[in-house]
């Protein structure tokens, strides 16, 4: 699989942005592991299938539509999430974080607890956003310094 933040970022392998960014090979390998880890490592209450569209969502609140596609292609690979009350709040979890972080209190944090996700999920979901934020940020700052 190539990195997602070069497929996504439109970096061409040897291009002067791309050795930049590989000149820190382990800072690359690190954050595709994490991607690989935070979405296919199994979490007790929340699939894959579910993590993948808590993704979609998060990049298509932020705009990043090549990130969207890149999750959406993986979360057809991995066919349908549960429409349960758990998947609900963890979407409208994720995309709240993602558009008013400063909302994202105890009472929205409870939200997923009532729902049906215990710490474990919650936890998790709560590490791939922050990865997300990352991931977008990274892909932000490649595509504008490639202007």
């Amino acid at each position: 699989m190539n990195d997602v933040i070069d497929a996504a970022a439109g970096l061409a392998t040897g291009s002067r942005l791309y050795q930049a960014r590989h000149a820190r090979a382990n800072v690359v390998q690190a954050t595709q592991q994490s991607h690989d880890a935070l979405l296919f490592e199994p979490v007790p209450a929340l699939s894959t299938a579910q993590r993948l569209q808590v993704a979609v969502r998060v990049c298509q609140a932020a705009q990043a539509q090549e990130l969207a596609a890149h999750y959406a292609a993986l979360a057809q690979q991995h066919g349908p999430a549960e429409d349960s009350p758990a998947q609900r709040a963890a979407l409208q979890w994720a995309e709240l974080i993602t558009t008013q972080p400063r909302a994202g209190d105890r009472a929205a944090l409870n939200q997923l607890r009532h729902a049906g996700l215990g710490d474990a999920a919650a936890v998790a979901l709560a590490q791939l956003v922050s990865f997300l934020a990352y991931q977008l940020r990274v892909v932000a700052g490649l595509k504008a310094m490639a202007q």
